[in-house]
């Protein structure tokens, strides 16, 4: 016989706890003329039992019913469920804290933060220190803060050779300068990349062309391509942040953005860049849409984690006209479109693949190139013209 501290103590816990058992009725002592307690080993086992029924999940409660009778299955599976969700949910905690240390991907977490809360995803990543540009590229294309600039730098490996960064045609910006009811004298183009709609834009008017994007290579080259064609007076090449445009002394005539409106969101676009415009100023932008209802859940799937924002195209007309706009015109680019900008990027790719062997920008690009043959008819782009009343 032992008294409750002895038996405390034999068993790692402490007298007050002893003494909660004896109030629930899971430990019941024997008490002397004297007051005190005393407890025999068969109490000290019943307690060891219990410890060992508690590892194992199991409340108070349910270590008494399972103490005092048999064994009941449908609460041990209950508690078995309980734990196992608890257990995912604490992995999927260890691996987020793993990756944001850097020691995983951290891939399937951006996209899912996108998807959810993709204002506050970009607004997170610039307080990590990255500009807003790079935010979006983090968000839309390396998908890892830790792995953003080694992957950045395989990624425009592939494409500081390519002429085209997104699907367009010369054709498609003539198409859509012809729906701008003015002749601009002044042109902003956002997200100009290597310069392509930018020469047909020179080409097709006598506006002041102001180019900006923030991929310095991307840049030199329309610095090349302005020099070679003698458009230095009229084409203004700058290394500026689509997302921290200043207002300007004058507003722009039209503000051009093939393929570029989506790294800052459509509906941020519509809203931040209408106050840049001139009265009855013009929008001019393209984008990826659906042509289908009913994707396959594959295809649903990859452009979920790739481009979840994807819509079709009568609510981007109904979003641009609560933006303010009145919609003068929109098409479908089409097969063409698509063609310029993938059939070089296959063929690059292909050129590069034992230098990218291994590499996530090998994957994704591939898994690009697949989505491309498997959306013919499912998915392009649509070039949208608003004007600002």
């Amino acid at each position: 016989m032992v008294q409750i501290s002895e038996l405390a103590e034999s068993v790692g816990l402490s007298r007050a706890t002893l003494l909660y058992y004896e109030k629930l009725g899971l430990l019941k002592g024997k008490r002397q003329a004297n007051g005190y307690r005393v407890y025999t080993d068969a109490d000290r086992q019943r307690l060891r039992l219990m410890q060992q029924l508690q590892a194992g999940g199991l409340s108070l409660e349910e270590c008494r019913a399972c103490l005092d009778g048999k064994l009941d299955h449908d609460v041990l599976e209950q508690r078995l469920e309980t734990l196992e969700r608890e257990i995912a949910e604490k992995t999927r905690s260890r691996d987020l804290l793993a990756a944001l240390l850097g020691r995983s991907s951290l891939k399937g977490w951006h996209e899912e933060v996108e998807r959810v809360a993709p204002d506050l995803h970009r607004a997170w990543l610039m307080t990590q220190g990255f500009s807003s540009e790079e935010a979006a590229r983090v968000a839309w294309v390396s998908k890892d803060m830790n792995a953003h600039d080694d992957y950045m730098a395989s990624f425009m490996e592939v494409f500081s050779e390519l002429d085209w960064w997104g699907p367009a045609t010369p054709a498609a910006t003539r198409r859509a300068l012809g729906m701008v009811p003015f002749a601009p004298q002044t042109i902003l183009e956002i997200g100009c990349g290597p310069g392509m709609a930018t020469m047909t834009l020179a080409e097709a008017t006598t506006a002041q062309i102001t180019a900006i994007d923030t991929d310095d290579g991307a840049l030199d080259r329309l610095r090349a391509r302005v020099a070679t064609r003698d458009l230095g007076e009229r084409v203004t090449v700058r290394n500026l942040d689509m997302a921290q445009l200043p207002v300007p002394d004058q507003p722009w005539d039209v503000i051009w953005a093939e393929g570029s409106a989506y790294i800052i969101g459509v509906e941020r676009a519509l809203t931040d860049w209408r106050k840049l415009l001139r009265p009855n100023g013009v929008l001019v932008f393209s984008e990826m849409m659906w042509r289908t209802q009913t994707p396959s859940d594959e295809l649903r799937a990859y452009w979920a984690s790739e481009y979840p924002a994807m819509t079709h195209v009568p609510e981007r007309l109904a979003q641009a006209k609560h933006a303010g706009y009145r919609v003068l015109g929109h098409f479908d680019m089409g097969r063409e479109a698509m063609d310029t900008y993938y059939r070089p990027l296959e063929a690059q790719v292909a050129a590069m693949e034992a230098r990218l062997a291994g590499s996530r920008v090998l994957e994704d690009l591939r898994a690009e190139l697949a989505a491309y043959y498997a959306c013919d008819g499912l998915v392009s782009f649509e070039m949208f013209v608003l004007q600002k009343p």
